[in-house]
């Protein structure tokens, strides 16, 4: 009965942990103690005296951890059995198995479930019930593997299986454990934190606008004409529509216009002509509200042509009227 109550308590633990393993916290021991206790199942590769083949073992263990990846465990274990050889006088075999194992950790893992290697060291014992029972002792090694669980804070839960050797006989056993452990004097692991670094708030800086003084000098055909023709057509006004523009949003400017002709003619004509042209110009400048004093008027006559005047096209770009402009302008400047 006590070993049923006991089989009841681990499994009913086991489910706690599992219903609990998505949500409590990892194993996340630096150094700590524990003392529990086990079941574990047990079968044999072959017949030796006295030794059942497969059945169920219940004991306790106490355990250190002694650094984050290391630990060593004493346990014990053991079961009473069916001696078969006697099976008619109800006589039974008493099977123990002490042992100590020495642990390494593994960081991480599933669900907090921290998974472990081991090898243990100790013997195996029998002894019959019968008053001269034959007594059974043999020394065992031990790999192992299994994981552990922290919940609740104070409760370590340890699944594994162990594989002992006899050294003695020359067999192997095997058996798989549970065991539910009590913790206590535990120093936990501390995760260093790693702190995002805080982003400086720095203030926009607005925006400034200066007014800066540009000097220009910047010159151009304003105007075009017919031969022996000073007067100025609609579709030559463009340009000096521009220029008025110009003029009137920069009052610190000024404005020469150069008069020219080609060089067919008697050239005291051609530059009268030129200086007609010149001053027809100007009209039209002062009618789009530059002020007068701001334009000068040179006329040039047929000196300083732009093309060849031997050719129909290059005494055409050579009746004209250039314009240069020349002073300061105010400028806004966004810094």
């Amino acid at each position: 009965m006590r070993k049923q109550f006991f089989s009841a308590c681990l499994i009913a633990s086991s489910a706690l942990v599992l219903s609990t393993a998505a949500s409590a916290a990892g194993t996340n021991i630096e150094r700590g103690a524990y003392i529990g206790g086990q079941a574990s199942y047990s079968w044999f590769e072959n017949d030796v005296t006295l030794n059942p083949d497969h059945k169920e073992w219940y004991g306790g263990q106490i355990g250190l951890r002694y650094h984050p990846n290391f630990s060593i465990e004493a346990s014990y274990t053991e079961g009473k059995f069916e001696d078969k050889q006697n099976a008619n006088q109800g006589k039974h075999i008493l099977n123990r198995m002490p042992l100590i194992s020495n642990r390494f950790h593994f960081n991480g893992g599933v669900l907090g479930f921290e998974p472990y290697v081991g090898l243990a060291a100790g013997e195996f014992w029998a002894k019959s019930s019968q008053v001269d029972g034959v007594r059974h002792r043999e020394t065992v090694v031990a790999p192992e593997f299994g994981v552990q669980r922290r919940f609740l804070n104070r409760l370590l839960l340890d699944v594994g299986a162990r594989a002992p050797y006899s050294i003695d006989y020359d067999n192997w056993q095997g058996q798989a454990y549970a065991g539910l452990n009590f913790l206590f004097a535990v120093k936990d692991r501390h995760t260093a934190v790693v702190e995002e670094p805080v982003e400086e708030y720095v203030a926009p800086v607005e925006p400034t606008t200066q007014i800066v003084e540009r000097d220009v000098n910047e010159s151009g055909t304003a105007a075009q004409f017919e031969f022996d023709d000073a007067s100025l057509s609609a579709d030559q006004l463009d340009d000096l529509r521009a220029a008025a523009r110009f003029l009137n949003a920069n009052p610190n400017t000024s404005i020469t216009l150069e008069g020219h002709t080609c060089n067919m003619g008697p050239e005291e004509y051609n530059q009268a002509l030129s200086e007609r042209r010149a001053e027809n110009a100007k009209q039209f400048l002062v009618e789009q509200g530059v002020d007068a004093s701001r334009i000068t008027t040179i006329g040039k006559g047929e000196s300083e042509p732009v093309a060849d005047n031997s050719t129909r096209e290059g005494r055409e770009r050579n009746r004209r009227v250039d314009a240069v402009i020349t002073g300061t302008v105010e400028e806004e400047v966004t810094k």
